[in-house]
């Protein structure tokens, strides 16, 4: 048997929209029966609604487990706590997620107090970007899906389930020390040791929008890096790569950042000093 990756595109894409809507139907029924179960990963066992555990040995997850036990870690585009919750659990680390979708935050929620951690995980319902603004926000009926930008909501076959006006702050104005935003979306954070970015192509304008703060503090960077031609299920070429992405590394490279490219993750460690270490 051929895998999916070796069908045809229209194939493949075909199958895999099946596969999502099969997927997020049984998530909607995990959460609203109430069913838990335990994910294993790299960062250590918690208790999710949801039914599969796809981040389990994720390298970016992993890289930010190594982190000291009181790190600090931004979490921008935490779904619903896949990376918040392991790295939070057991730990005095302080982790602040990052979530525009209301439903994927109520979620989170929910995942965090199962686990004990409803009064300790710092839950931001807001996006981050290079603006503030306040934007609208289309609610995927495949939840990842979701985005703000309407053509990435309806990807392999889904479709608009809402709408929301959600506010989009800049790091550099939350995090102390570099700015002292307090409008919508909570008050400042304490500087990360690690931010890491799973925003569904919008990777670009949150590192834009902490460019002081990575000059500053120079923290881990974990980004999952979705390539053009994605909404459509045109997969890049083995070993190529997109002009956006080609032009985050060159923004990362400038800035003295390391790549190291991990799956579909990029963790992306500082070579510089910090401008406070100078």
């Amino acid at each position: 048997m051929p895998s999916i990756a070796r069908l045809p595109s229209l194939v493949r894409s075909r199958v895999e929209r099946l596969g999502f809507r099969t997927l997020y139907r049984l998530a909607d029924l995990t959460y609203a029966l109430g069913v838990a179960t335990p994910k294993r990963t790299v960062a250590g066992t918690y208790w999710s609604y949801e039914p599969t555990n796809p981040h389990g040995d994720d390298p970016g997850l992993a890289a930010l487990d190594r982190l000291p036990e009181d790190a600090v870690i931004l979490d921008v585009g935490a779904h619903v706590g896949e990376h918040a919750i392991p790295l939070t659990r057991g730990t005095d680390r302080r982790v602040v997620a990052f979530e525009p979708n209301g439903e994927s935050a109520d979620r989170l929620a929910r995942n965090a107090e199962r686990n004990g951690l409803g009064d300790r995980l710092d839950l931001r319902r807001a996006g981050v970007g290079d603006a503030n603004a306040t934007l609208t926000f289309y609610r995927s009926t495949f939840s990842k899906c979701s985005a703000f930008d309407r053509d990435l909501a309806t990807r392999w076959g889904a479709s608009v389930a809402g709408t929301e006006s959600v506010p989009v702050r800049r790091l550099d104005e939350l995090v102390e020390g570099v700015g002292d935003e307090r409008a919508d979306g909570g008050g400042t954070v304490p500087p990360p040791d690690a931010v890491k970015v799973d925003v569904e192509g919008r990777e670009g304008a949150v590192l834009r929008g902490a460019a002081e703060t990575l000059a500053t503090y120079r923290p881990l960077l974990v980004v999952e890096v979705h390539e053009s031609g994605a909404a459509e299920g045109v997969a890049a070429d083995e070993g190529t790569m997109s002009p956006d992405s080609a032009a985050l590394r060159e923004w990362l490279t400038a800035r003295e950042y390391a790549v190291e490219e991990a799956e579909d993750v990029w963790i992306c460690r500082a070579t510089g000093e910090s401008i406070k270490g100078r």
